[in-house]
Order: C-alpha cells, then sequence, then structure tokens
C-alpha cells in the first residue's frame, strides 16, 4: 500500500490538534519572525513529510497552550501521530521519525 505524503501529513495534522496542550498547527511565515496559527481545513502547511533511507519523517510545526508541560505534551504528540499513522496508514512506528518544534506559545480563548 502506498500513501502520499499529503495525506500522511493531513492525518498527522489531525492526530496532532486531538492533542491535550496543542492549541494549532503553524505556519513559519517567509523571512518572518512571526507565525501563523493555522485553520482546521489547512493544517496541512504545518507538518512537512520527507522520504529517508531509514522510512519517513514527519516534521509538525505546532503552537502549545501556555504554561502547559512542553516536554510532556511533545512526548504525548509524538505517541498520538505515531499511533495513528500506524492505525489508519499502515506506516511501521520503527521507520518513523517524528520531529516537533514548537513554534509559538498561546493562551486558549
Amino acid at each position: 500500500m502506498s500513501v502520499s505524503n499529503d495525506v500522511i501529513a493531513d492525518i498527522a495534522g489531525y492526530a496532532a490538534m486531538s492533542c491535550y496542550g496543542v492549541v494549532g498547527m503553524a505556519e513559519q511565515l517567509q523571512g518572518a519572525e512571526s507565525v501563523r496559527l493555522l485553520p482546521g481545513q489547512r493544517l496541512r502547511k504545518g507538518v512537512m513529510v520527507s522520504s529517508t533511507e531509514d522510512g519517513l519523517v514527519v516534521d509538525l510545526h505546532v503552537v502549545l497552550e501556555n504554561g502547559v508541560n512542553m516536554k510532556s505534551v511533545c512526548a504525548n504528540l509524538t505517541s498520538s501521530v505515531s499511533f495513528t499513522l500506524a492505525e489508519i496508514a499502515q506506516i511501521d512506528p520503527a521507520h518513523l521519525k517524528i520531529a516537533i518544534h514548537v513554534d509559538a506559545l498561546k493562551s486558549r480563548g
């Protein structure tokens, strides 16, 4: 079975958004020191998927809720995205590397 990188990015983005402490996905603005919070239908832009000899690399650019334990949220995020990709896209977690980039912190509301 072959799954496109765009579909993998969509699945990873939705899995990330279901995690406690994640406010949204982020898009780096070209040449700017700022980040834009992406609306739900554009989560894919906050996820970069690439292939290496060892498997798949998924880079998640997230905005976390201010005051959360970042280490715990990132561990939960990695676990959730890995599990969801294994369940839905049949991607072996042994051949998956997930990199979390916390691009901003934001208060909910």
